[in-house]
């Protein structure tokens, strides 16, 4: 007979290991749309609300709310790129490039586990509203790692969304480029 108290463990043990909430909707590995769990469309109108907070230039209270959506439904995608967005410095803020890189990097890396679950040869095409913040978290993931230094974690990032989508549509690699050569133009030789 199992004691309550190994019950009350293995019920714990089972609880703490995570799955992947997303996941990507795809016909027979074709082109893709990532799918958040129920708690992301549920909160659809209130990421609308944030946008709008935001582009009136009320960065502190769409912040707060953005924290109070994660509190309750984690694995926000779009919260996450938006707060990240915020902490690199938009609206004339202070830049925390360490703080938007944990956003920026949470996001992208809901997404990429997701791909990943879904095998080879799903795309996430980044003219599908539904995965184009998952594209801008790469931008901005990249822009981070970047910064601080980081260009091979850089590359890995921009090489993931290659494969998700060759057209590269949030300009990851143009970025990273542009930032390495100070804005002057590339020269192919040969």
């Amino acid at each position: 007979m199992t004691s309550p108290r190994k019950k009350k463990r293995a019920r714990r043990h089972t609880a703490a290991k995570p799955k992947s909430t997303w996941r990507v909707k795809a016909a027979s590995g074709g082109p893709g749309e990532l799918v958040g769990p129920p708690c992301v469309a549920e909160r659809a109108e209130d990421i609308e609300e944030v946008r709008s907070m935001i582009e009136e230039g009320e960065t502190e209270i769409a912040t707060d709310e953005l924290r109070y959506l994660l509190a309750d439904c984690h694995d926000l995608l779009e919260a996450h790129l938006l707060l990240g967005q915020l902490a690199v410095g938009e609206n004339d803020r202070p830049s925390d490039i360490e703080l938007a890189r944990g956003h920026f990097g949470y996001a992208f890396t809901l997404g990429e586990k997701a791909l990943a679950a879904a095998g080879a040869g799903v795309s996430l095409p980044g003219d599908r509203p539904a995965n184009a913040p998952w594209h801008e978290a790469a931008r901005g993931l990249a822009w981070c790692l970047e910064k601080q230094g980081h260009s091979p974690m850089a590359d890995r990032v921009a090489q993931t969304v290659r494969r998700a989508d060759p057209t590269d549509p949030a300009e990851v690699t143009a970025m990273l480029d542009e930032m390495r050569s100070g804005g002057l133009p590339i020269v192919e030789l040969g």
